[in-house]
C-alpha cells in the first residue's frame, strides 16, 4: 500500500523532473538536474537574460505544484531575502523587491534616497538577515557611509556604524560570522572593482554587532586581492610570484592562528577568486583563472576549480580547464558538488568533486530557494 510519505516523495520527484524540462536546455539524468533541496515548501528562483539582451527575466517555480511565474526587469545585484528577491532596478535607480506572484515594489526599508550615491548589501543567515550601507558624497567629493542591519521583515532595523568622510573610500558589508557575531566589512576604494575579473577586497575589518567594537582582521594591510569567508576562518589569496597557481593564506578570525597552503597549479592560472568555505570550515573551494594580458592579440580565458583542505593544508585540482570566467553559486549534494555559472554561456552548471564531472543543471542562472 502506498503511504502518504511515499506519495509525497513521488510528487516531489515528478515536480523536479518538470522543472528540468522547463529550464534545462538538454536532456539530463536525474542526478544531473538536482538542485539543493528545500527543507520546506517554497519557490526555486532563476534569472535569465532576454533574447535581445535588453533586460532579464526572473522566474519563480513552486517546488510542490510546478507553478511557474515570471517577470521582466532591468536590474542587477539579485539576492534572496525572506520570501522575495531584493535587487537594484537600473531604470528607476532604486532598490526593489520582487515576490513569487511577480509583484514588484520599492523595498520597504532598504532604499536609495536622492542624496545617496550608492546602496550596497549582503544577505546572510539563509536569507533571514541583511546588512546594507548607504553612501553619500560630500560637497568636496569625500564619501561617508552609514551601515544598518535588520531581519528580513524589517524588524529591529538599526544603524550600527557611521564611517567617514573619506577620500575615495566607502565601506561595504561583506560577510557575517555567527561564531563571533561580527559583521565583516571592507574599506573599498570607490570604482576600482570595475578593473578586475573577480571580486577583490582591500582593508577588511570586523564590526561587533553587540558592542559596536571595530577591529582590523589579521594581516590586513591593504592587500587588494580575493578572499573567502567561513564562520571562524578568513582565506586570502595575495599576489604570488609563482607561475603555477596561487598560495592560500588561512587565518582564524580571532587572530589566534595563521597558516599557508602551497599552490596546486596549474601553470599560468594566477587570477583567483570566488571562494566557497564549507559549513564546518574544514574545506574551501575556489576558482583560479588564466586571463590574457590586457591588449593581448591572442589568448583564451580559462578557469579551474581548486579544493583546499583546511585541516591537512593541501590543495588539489578538481576540474579540467573551463573556458571563460566561472562564478560559484552554492554548495550542493552535502558539499560533494558545487553549482556555478560561466560568463560565456548562460545557465547553471554542476561540478561533482569526486570525479570532476560537469553537467548542465538549468538554462537559466539559479539564484536559490525562497522558503514558504
Amino acid at each position: 500500500m502506498e503511504t502518504p510519505s511515499s506519495k509525497a516523495r513521488y510528487m516531489k520527484a515528478t515536480i523536479l523532473w518538470l522543472i528540468a524540462c522547463m529550464l534545462v536546455s538538454a536532456p539530463l539524468s536525474a542526478q544531473d538536474t538536482a538542485l539543493p533541496e528545500a527543507e520546506q515548501p517554497g519557490w526555486d528562483v532563476f534569472l535569465r537574460n532576454d533574447e535581445d539582451d535588453a533586460g532579464a527575466e526572473l522566474v519563480f517555480i513552486n517546488i510542490l505544484t510546478g507553478e511557474m511565474n515570471s517577470v521582466n526587469i532591468a536590474g542587477e545585484r539579485f539576492s534572496l531575502l525572506g520570501n522575495a528577491v531584493i535587487y537594484y532596478d537600473l531604470d528607476e535607480e532604486q532598490v526593489k523587491q520582487a515576490a513569487p506572484d511577480t509583484s514588484i515594489r520599492d523595498h520597504p526599508f532598504v532604499n536609495k534616497s536622492a542624496d545617496m550615491e550608492r546602496v550596497d548589501w549582503v544577505v546572510f543567515g539563509e536569507g533571514q538577515t541583511i546588512a546594507w550601507t548607504a553612501t553619500r558624497r560630500g560637497d568636496e567629493g569625500s564619501l561617508s557611509t552609514w551601515t544598518y542591519v535588520s531581519d528580513s521583515d524589517g524588524a529591529e532595523s538599526r544603524e550600527v556604524l557611521v564611517d567617514g568622510p573619506r577620500e575615495g573610500v566607502r565601506v561595504l558589508p561583506v560577510a557575517f560570522s555567527a561564531a563571533t557575531n561580527e559583521l565583516i566589512m571592507e574599506a573599498h576604494p570607490d570604482g576600482i572593482s570595475d578593473y578586475f575579473s573577480y571580486t577583490q577586497y582591500a582593508g577588511l575589518f570586523s564590526l561587533d554587532l553587540v558592542d559596536g567594537a571595530v577591529r582590523q582582521l589579521p594581516d590586513e594591510s591593504g592587500c587588494y586581492c580575493a578572499a573567502g569567508f567561513g564562520d571562524r576562518v578568513l582565506l586570502r589569496f595575495p599576489p604570488s610570484s609563482r607561475a603555477d597557481g596561487v598560495d592560500v593564506k588561512v587565518y582564524s578570525l580571532d587572530g589566534s592562528q595563521k597558516m599557508a597552503i602551497e599552490s596546486a597549479g596549474p601553470a599560468g592560472f594566477t587570477s583567483p577568486g570566488e571562494a566557497l568555505v564549507g559549513a564546518d570550515d574544514n574545506l574551501a573551494l575556489y576558482i583560479v583563472s588564466q586571463v590574457p594580458a590586457q591588449g593581448a592579440a591572442t589568448g583564451e580565458t580559462r578557469s579551474v576549480f581548486v579544493l583546499a583542505d583546511l585541516q591537512t593544508l593541501e590543495q588539489s585540482l578538481v576540474s579540467n580547464p573551463i573556458s571563460g570566467l566561472v562564478r560559484k553559486v552554492a554548495w550542493t549534494e552535502d558539499h560533494g558538488a558545487v553549482l556555478f555559472t560561466n560568463d560565456q554561456q548562460l545557465g547553471t552548471w554542476k561540478l561533482r568533486l569526486s570525479d570532476g564531472k560537469i553537467s548542465e543543471v538549468a538554462s537559466a542562472v539559479y539564484l536559490g530557494s525562497l522558503q514558504g
